[in-house]
């Protein structure tokens, strides 16, 4: 066997090695976490929501917070445009539940590079209770999620609690593409690094935070023009010696009818971020991807063994999706998982190509440790002041300035 040849061999053989040891320690996590004892905690919970347009399913995902089993607990929403059609349906659904404590807030301060963290450096001055849960649009909970995640605080040198992801509701196939990498990367991956090697991908689809310790870091601050804000905030709260958990319940998030535009910008954007804020990281992504070491084989006189290995590697996919998802992929969607390896693996390298990226509307280049740098305004940007927060809606009558009370000066 010649260099080339035993290269391959030995590189595609590490590769599955490591899925596989992933895809066990997967599910020795969820089997254990269903056996361990759950303490209660009485503690308020607050609900910080950013919201900017119309997602897949964003009336379900919305009325999902509505229908949590939990108090007290306060929801508050936020965009940056007053006329932004997610606001009118927070509204609806705060008509339709009157005994929901809801705050809704519209308008940022347009000095925050990031969009979404101008959004919520609004929210965070509304928030009253101990236990912040900072939550994307795209999010979709479970009646008793809270009930998972809130023993976590028990110890009280907890300030932030974190739930893996995966991807749920596809119908196109960029959106099952999509769904299958968060439930792999962000669900599967991110599992197996913090119980192997205590590495936390903390992502801001589930983010826990105790108030004491945001306090200590200054709140939003220190975040307010990074991509990456999920991540570099626990990092500081680690760093103000805080402990960072990961919860024994993965956070759901929807996407259903995708397109493959949004697709590869969103992918392109992220593998961006993460090759800044974890270089040392970003080339063990290419270990962790089977499917075309498995391929090369086929190259060096193995080709015997790819389908097998293909087949294998898929299984062990398709059986941790199930576990962590909780509902079975369709076949058609399992179908393309070899698809999906092949996209983002030219990603990973379409990746240093890319010297901007567009989100919400803005286009940036991003620098170290993922800080954002406006290339192009947006056409009326948001300044500082333009903040115009609603009255809060009433705990007893459920109205709230859409519903006939005047917003707050």
């Amino acid at each position: 066997m010649d260099i080339a040849a035993a290269f391959v061999v030995v590189t595609c053989s590490v590769s599955l090695g490591l899925y596989a040891v992933a895809w066990s320690l997967v599910f020795a996590w969820a089997h254990r976490q269903r056996r361990l004892p759950r303490p209660h905690v009485a503690s308020g919970v607050t609900i910080l929501k950013p919201l900017c347009g119309a997602d897949d399913e964003l009336v379900d995902n919305l009325a999902s917070f509505f229908a949590l089993r939990h108090e007290p607990l306060q929801l508050v929403f936020g965009a940056a445009d007053p006329h932004d059609p997610a606001i009118a349906l927070v509204r609806r659904l705060s008509r339709l539940h009157p005994h929901r404590d809801v705050t809704i807030v519209v308008g940022a301060d347009g000095d925050a590079t990031s969009p979404k963290m101008a959004v919520m450096e609004a929210l965070l001055p509304h928030a009253r209770h101990d236990i912040l849960l900072l939550s994307d649009s795209n999010v979709r909970v479970s009646s008793d999620e809270i009930g998972h995640v809130l023993p976590d605080f028990a110890d009280e040198h907890v300030g932030m609690v974190y739930q893996p992801v995966v991807g749920i509701g596809e119908r196109t196939a960029a959106a099952a593409l999509e769904n299958l990498h968060y439930t792999e990367f962000a669900g599967c991956l991110s599992i197996a690094a913090a119980v192997l090697a205590g590495q936390h991908a903390v992502n801001a689809k589930g983010q826990w935070v105790r108030r004491a310790a945001l306090e200590d870091v200054g709140g939003f601050a220190q975040v307010r023009d990074s991509a990456a804000d999920d991540y570099m905030l626990s990092r500081l709260v680690v760093s103000a010696g805080w402990t960072l958990r990961m919860a024994p319940l993965p956070v759901r998030i929807v996407h259903r009818d995708w397109s493959w535009q949004g697709l590869v910008q969103r992918h392109l954007r992220h593998a961006g971020l993460r090759r800044r804020v974890c270089p040392w990281a970003y080339p063990l992504e290419l270990l962790l991807n089977p499917l075309p070491w498995t391929l090369l084989l086929a190259t060096v006189g193995w080709g015997r063994f790819v389908l097998p290995l293909i087949i294998l590697k898929v299984a062990l996919e398709i059986s941790a999706a199930r576990l962590l998802r909780g509902i079975p992929l369709a076949w058609r969607h399992a179908a393309l998982i070899p698809l999906k390896d092949a996209v983002y693996f030219t990603g990973w390298f379409a990746s240093f190509a890319v010297r901007t990226v567009t989100w919400r509307g803005r286009s940036y280049t991003i620098g170290p440790q993922a800080r954002l740098v406006p290339v192009s305004l947006p056409d009326e940007p948001l300044r500082k002041g333009s903040l115009r927060p609603e009255a809060d809606l009433d705990q007893t009558t459920g109205l709230s300035g859409a519903a006939g009370l005047p917003r707050a000066a």
